[in-house]
Order: C-alpha cells, then structure tokens, then sequence
C-alpha cells in the first residue's frame, strides 16, 4: 500500500535530518526544523506523484469492480467492494489489464483508478473467463 511506502519515506528523510544535526556542529535548532518540514513536502509530493508515475506494474495487487459471475456475482456489496487479482501486464490509467483472479480465472477490464493511500489499484471488469478450462485448450489447439 501506499501509506506504507510513504511512511517509510518519512522516517528515513526525518532520521537523515536528524543525524545531520547531530552530526554537524554548529546547527540550529530552527535548520533542523526547516529540515524535517522539507521531510513532509518531499513526502507528500511523492505521495501525490508516485502512482501516476509508476502505473501499475505486472504483479501488483488491483481490486476488480463492476458484476462478478458466480454464487457471489449478484451481491451488491461485491459489486461495490470488488475482489481481488493480480496484474497480468503493465499499463497506464485507462489501458485494457488482464488480470488473474482466484483458480486460474483471468479478466479482462479497464484500469479506472491508480493505487490509493489505503486501496490498491481499481479495474472495472469488461470480461472474466477461465484460463485453465479444457475448452479454451481444445479452441487454441484447433487453431
């Protein structure tokens, strides 16, 4: 997640301002003030920046939303919440992602939404299907 990175990201900048003042002498207390609020801005912009710069990643963990097929399709709070997959490819905001879900399952979708501080990166399901079905092996062998 995000807020872990960005964290990260906080403690070391406020530990390198922290060495530094006890490291060189003759610092003030208000330059080791100012230090530890640049730690902040540094932070947030990288906050602000880091998803659209990156994308999303093959690998990376997304939340798939819109109707889900199944026993648990029809249920409103799946609709609302999502579930689960991991990236296939890497892409940008709006590109097609191919995403595998639970059990050899892939979907295809759009990606709608970067990751968020708390919530990983949202794709809007246009298509779901089984990899692993022996009809889709018996089709690719016909070819």
């Amino acid at each position: 997640m995000l807020i872990v990175k960005g964290f990260q990201l906080l403690l070391g900048l406020c530990a390198l301002s922290l060495i530094y003042f006890a490291a060189v002498p003759g610092v003030e207390l208000i330059t080791l003030a100012k230090m530890v609020a640049g730690s902040f801005g540094v932070t947030i912009l990288f906050l602000l920046l880091y998803p659209q710069l990156r994308g999303v990643k093959k690998g990376d963990k997304v939340q798939i939303v819109g109707f889900m097929p199944g026993p648990l399709g029809n249920n409103p709070v799946m609709n609302l919440f999502g579930a689960f997959g991991i990236s296939m490819v890497n892409c940008k905001l709006g590109d097609d992602v191919k995403v595998r879900i639970g059990g050899g399952r892939e979907a295809v979708g759009v990606l709608e939404a970067y990751e968020g501080l708390f919530s990983p990166a949202r794709v809007k399901l246009m298509f779901e299907g089984n990899a692993g079905s022996p009809e889709k092996a018996s089709k690719d062998v016909l070819r």
